[in-house]
């Protein structure tokens, strides 16, 4: 390669080598800021000041779980309880904690089809998975494998005296199909087979569960 294009090529780095610091990994944790203690932060239907305000958060909200941002990065797409909305992202601070890509707290997972929930707690190496019918043991993390920015997927092993599953984990858009709520992590959970129950594979959403550093 020429002087030249090494040049062009060192030009081109300088460029989007900004662009790719700033980017975020969403989901992630925020903190309301900046809002009197006499006041409240709206939730609004839209990425827009003038759009219906459906909910809000207290001054001290903490734990608030950003799913998506505005395409401008003025807003940011949060749940709160039923209800999914917009903030202004002005008024939020991301918690200062790992990205939910290396797999160092905890998720709150649940599908359909039949209802089920998923509790993933890597930092004290455990899962549990509950049905209607059965709430299944504790098991062990055998191992996991983190993703990053660039390749957005995380997969977790586990498993029990009687079972054993491997869930694949990827940063986008969910829905769980029982709310009206977003999410920003998808779920795929299989399952092996064992002499009393067939494999299976189940698909479903994941929130992040409250930080404690």
């Amino acid at each position: 390669m020429g002087r030249r294009a090494l040049k062009w090529l060192w030009l081109c780095l300088c460029l989007i080598w900004p662009g790719l610091a700033a980017a975020q990994v969403l989901p992630a944790l925020y903190d309301v800021t900046g809002v009197a203690g006499s006041d409240v932060l709206n939730i609004r239907t839209n990425a827009d000041a003038n759009s219906v305000i459906v909910a809000t958060l207290r001054p001290d909200a903490k734990g608030v779980e950003v799913v998506a941002l505005s395409p401008d990065g003025k807003w940011a797409q949060i749940n709160n309880a039923e209800t999914v909305g917009w903030a202004s992202l002005r008024f939020l601070r991301k918690q200062n904690r790992p990205e939910w890509l290396a797999l160092e707290y905890s998720l709150e997972c649940s599908g359909t089809e039949p209802f089920w929930t998923l509790f993933i707690d890597p930092p004290v190496k455990s899962a549990h998975i509950n049905t209607p019918d059965e709430e299944g043991p504790e098991m062990d993390i055998l191992g996991y494998w983190p993703g990053t920015a660039m390749q957005p997927t995380a997969v977790v092993q586990f498993a029990s005296d009687d079972k054993n599953a491997i869930a694949v984990l990827r940063g986008q858009a969910c829905l769980d199909g029982m709310s009206d709520q977003k999410f920003g992590i998808s779920l795929d959970l299989f399952q092996q087979a064992s002499p009393e129950k067939p494999g299976q594979t189940l698909h479903g959403c994941c929130r992040l569960a409250p930080w404690a550093p």
